[in-house]
């Protein structure tokens, strides 16, 4: 056999499969691209295919050899869908920001849920700048104290937070009473009544650090 077809022989053995026109009753693979060239994509949600098959054969010939030559590649896979986890909301009533002016004081008040929560903190939301904050929480209905804390100091992380020792729920529909001492200066909604999807709070009395009374304050906060 001459050298020359022996050394093109083994090369092609080397890098590539021959592959020549295949046709049966069902399937006939006769030199047409079925996808882009060197692993084109075609994807949907839920399946990923890079594919080359039945790639164009090219020809080479001398008076010594006729190479006829192609490839087959496929590569299929189930695309990993995406969780799509859904959190818990650790927020069970936000009043939102609040504004100026503002000063350290007690509020008085009621909240009604319009859901029943369950409660762990009080955040309370400070001025820009400022250290405000709650120093001393309590909730109460007609049956008596529903949650009681005091603020633990600026020495915990999260200074803006009360955190409660157990849990407390408060039930739909149901009013309760609430008296927050606070510190420094937090934030201030000032209107007599804030409602939201969430629940309602109303202002009994606010007194401030200087014995002046509003009927118009409540504190800037979250329950989570």
């Amino acid at each position: 056999m001459n050298k020359q077809i022996v050394v093109i022989l083994v090369g092609l053995l080397c890098l590539t499969s021959i592959a020549y026109a295949q046709v049966s009753t069902n399937y006939d693979l006769s030199w047409h691209v079925l996808s882009g060239g060197g692993g084109g994509q075609m994807d949907s949600a839920s399946y990923v295919q890079r594919s080359t098959a039945g790639q164009v054969i090219g020809s080479s010939e001398s008076s010594n050899y006729r190479l006829g030559a192609g490839y087959f590649l496929f590569f299929f896979s189930a695309a990993t869908p995406t969780p799509t986890p859904t959190p818990t909301p650790k927020i069970k009533f936000d009043t939102g920001s609040g504004t100026y002016p503002s000063i350290s004081g007690t509020y008085n008040g009621t909240f009604t849920p319009t859901q029943t929560i369950t409660v762990s903190k009080l955040y309370t939301y400070p001025c820009a700048g400022t250290g405000g904050h709650s120093e001393h929480v309590i909730f109460w209905n007609v049956s008596g104290t529903v949650a009681e804390e005091t603020w633990a100091g600026y020495q915990e992380a999260e200074w803006s937070y009360i955190n409660f020792s157990i849990p407390f729920t408060l039930v739909a529909d149901e009013q309760y009473n609430f008296s927050i001492l606070t510190g420094s200066y937090p934030q201030v909604i000032h209107s007599p009544t804030l409602s939201t999807a969430n629940g309602t709070m109303t202002c009994t009395e606010f007194v401030d650090a200087n014995g002046k009374s509003y009927d118009d304050w409540l504190p800037a906060i979250r329950l989570e």
